[in-house]
């Protein structure tokens, strides 16, 4: 809806000489609130300068309370969204073994930050920030806005934004990204925080049973698994938005992270893939793809993670990594997947054949890209044309094939 004002030579609008001004309105005037002027919905009425000041007056006028109700509706919101967080939050300084795999932080400027994997510069971590506070954005978290870095939408459907785009949006975001070292091979995909700008972590354990005791359907599915996977309610963490304490049907699945030794949680990992051979209808489709772990659940998706309870099982922690080449092509079998449901996977390739000769020893096979979890298993033919690495652990020094982008890897027939 817009009003005209016509002639009037030298009449003020918004401190502007205008002849024949416009002014815009975001919002309708309903008819008989300008009757005294005999204003029409159905045409456009001239005014004298002193009613045209007028109408900005009143208009201006509303402008301002809109705004004021708007700011004040986000006040209260940011109020919402602190009280709802603190019940989950937890200082860094009750972080005691450092970041480990598939932890979310607070960022001093409200994002919210995800670790990857295990191994991570002192006083820092290496990770993604997944979403940030943006007034425009679609996801709403206990009345605030976010946005993604990570997942946007294409011709209607949700895909995965690539790695290097992912960083170049988080630098952006967060200047000071740009002014850290490199990172190494291993996390040249993530980014690299500092615990200092954090406000907080959330223990993935302790924010399940606060979920637990507020909310009866997380209580009904988590306490569901137990019978189902055989895995004490005591092994059992939350990952994904749960963390934080959100979970919002259907737009949320239940991402649980199971702890356990390297035994204990490969026996998890077969009783979901035996299950979904069982039951083919709990096959899980999302973001264009299949996914090996993910399995329908009582009404909903339930999204496993896996951690290591005994940090003397974890492969790949304390370690140092060079390229040897940027760039093999190679094939191989994998013959040991007891790490397949990790970040990072190790495997196993024998039977190696690395830039067209063959290999006589097997040769590691690592994986840092999260999307690949519990993809790859004994018996599977693999091809991969990526980087050759040294990876050198107290006096254990050897080669391995790195992954860290889908497309650097694929299956044989």
């Amino acid at each position: 809806m817009f009003f005209y004002h016509e002639g009037h030579e030298g009449g003020e609008v918004e401190g502007k000489d205008r002849v024949g001004a416009v002014f815009f309105v975001p919002f309708v005037v309903k008819d008989y609130s300008m009757k005294n002027w005999g204003y029409s919905s159905h045409s456009l009425q001239s005014f004298d300068c002193c009613r045209t000041r007028a109408v900005c007056a009143i208009l201006s006028a509303m402008i301002r309370i809109r705004v004021a109700g708007r700011e004040t509706e986000e006040c209260v919101m940011d109020d919402l969204f602190e009280k709802t967080i603190q019940k989950y939050l937890l200082p860094v300084e009750n972080l005691t073994d450092g970041p480990t795999d598939a932890m979310y932080f607070l960022h001093r400027e409200g994002g919210l930050v995800y670790s990857e994997g295990y191994a991570h510069p002192p006083g820092g971590l290496f990770g993604c920030l997944i979403k940030y506070p943006d007034p425009r954005g679609h996801i709403v978290i206990f009345g605030k806005k976010f946005g993604w870095t990570h997942r946007r939408y294409e011709g209607g459907k949700l895909v995965i934004v690539p790695y290097k785009e992912q960083v170049r949006r988080q630098v952006e975001l967060l200047p000071e990204l740009a002014t850290r070292p490199p990172c190494p091979p291993y996390a040249d995909h993530f980014s690299h925080f500092l615990l200092s700008e954090m406000r907080g972590f959330f223990d993935s354990k302790r924010s399940l049973r606060l979920l637990m005791e507020s909310t009866p359907r997380i209580a009904e599915v988590v306490s569901s698994l137990e019978e189902l996977l055989g895995v004490p309610r005591e092994r059992v963490g939350c990952n994904g938005s749960l963390a934080y304490g959100y979970f919002k049907e259907p737009e949320e699945d239940v991402d649980v992270i199971f702890f356990g030794t390297v035994q204990e949680n490969f026996e998890v990992i077969e009783r979901i893939r035996q299950l979904k051979r069982e039951s083919p209808d709990r096959e899980c489709v999302e973001l264009g793809r299949t996914w090996p772990l993910r399995f329908k659940h009582v009404g909903t998706v339930i999204c496993p993670f896996f951690k290591y309870a005994r940090a003397d099982e974890i492969p790949l922690k304390d370690f140092r990594m060079e390229v040897v080449k940027e760039s093999v092509s190679a094939s191989g079998v994998v013959v040991n997947d007891r790490h397949t449901g990790y970040l990072p996977a190790l495997f196993t390739l024998d039977h190696v054949t690395l830039d067209g000769r063959q290999r006589r020893q097997p040769i590691d096979l690592v994986i840092y890209d999260g999307s690949q979890r519990g993809e790859y298993f004994n018996g599977d033919k693999l091809r991969v044309r990526s980087r050759l690495v040294r990876i050198t652990r107290a006096r254990d020094e050897r080669d391995a094939l790195l992954v860290t982008l889908p497309q650097e890897i694929e299956t044989l027939a």
